[in-house]
């Protein structure tokens, strides 16, 4: 049976087929913020753009990123924090890879990351409900998987998956590189195949989750607080909307009964929790290896990040 389905998944990708019912997905945006783009720019575009839109939005704090500037936490977090339409998280102080350190360091990091955000959500009457791993790296194995799971309980901290990402990070890194070096076709390009590639990926999961559960899922967008998505997310936002997409807070995600499932993936590696669900690894290893891919992309990438001094 669920062979078949996959047969379904791939039938419906290859021809295009979207569903007609109302389709659903909570924007996540990690790293923030991105106190660097916000002085060149002199504003936070990206937050401007989601609140005069009124679309609902969850960020996940790197604090720090708070000392590259001493006005840093109420000139360029506040405002995140302070937006009725934004959900507060965290993403730990310093972006550790949990798989790489000792429990107990990791645990401190997360912990050294709430003391700014806690605070600043308070004045606005918030709390700091959830938390996303760097990297979504849960740890090596099931032991791991476990250990920080129990932390996350202590500390009250819902553990934020997602369902569809599109390697921003990847395509933010060219089109930086494309700006910089005064490549604004090239620049605009990069921003066209992402946006492109961000819509596949919605198709893809909507596939899988189509033939897994007969039903489309609330999905969770993973996006980061970069120069691409200010420039090129209400581009995406227009797509989705034309796609039948509405945009809903992480909390109305999460009510989905989708999410209370077991992983049943223990590795290091941050997937997506489409295929963590999956309980046959073999389906899950073919299925991510038929995604759309973007590795004419990631080779660009490779190329320019081996450039001196970028």
């Amino acid at each position: 049976m669920y062979k078949l389905g996959i047969l379904i998944v791939l039938v419906l990708f290859g021809a295009g087929v979207m569903v007609t019912a109302q389709k659903q997905v909570a924007i996540t945006i990690d790293d923030v913020p991105n106190i660097r783009k916000y002085q060149l720019d002199g504003k936070i575009a990206f937050l401007t753009y989601l609140s005069e839109n009124n679309i609902p939005s969850a960020i996940f704090i790197n604090e720090s990123r708070l000392l590259k500037d001493s006005d840093a936490s109420n000139n360029y977090l506040k405002p995140w924090i302070d937006d009725k339409y934004v959900t507060v998280g965290s993403h730990t102080y310093s972006h550790p890879h949990y798989s790489e350190v000792e429990l107990e360091e990791f645990t401190k990091d997360i912990i050294k990351g709430l003391v700014v955000s806690t605070g600043l959500a308070a004045q606005t009457g918030k709390t700091i409900d959830y938390f996303r791993f760097p990297f979504n790296d849960l740890g090596n194995d099931l032991n791991e998987h476990n250990a920080i799971q129990d932390v996350l309980d202590s500390l009250h901290l819902i553990l934020t998956p997602f369902t569809v990402e599109s390697s921003d990070w990847m395509f933010n890194s060219i089109y930086e590189y494309y700006l910089k070096n005064d490549s604004i076709n090239k620049a605009e390009e990069i921003g066209r195949a992402y946006v492109d590639a961000t819509m596949k990926s919605f198709e893809w999961m909507d596939s899988l989750t189509i033939a897994q559960y007969g039903r489309t899922v609330k999905h969770i967008y993973l996006c980061h607080d970069n120069s691409i998505n200010a420039d090129y997310l209400p581009i995406i936002v227009d797509k989705l909307r034309a796609s039948d997409y509405q945009f809903i807070s992480l909390d109305d995600a999460m009510n989905d009964e989708v999410y209370q499932q077991p992983s049943h993936f223990h590795k290091s590696w941050g997937i997506s929790w489409v295929y963590r669900w999956m309980t046959d690894e073999e389906e899950r290893k073919k299925l991510m290896r038929q995604e759309p891919g973007v590795m004419e992309y990631y080779k660009i990438y490779e190329r320019i990040r081996s450039v001196p001094k970028y």
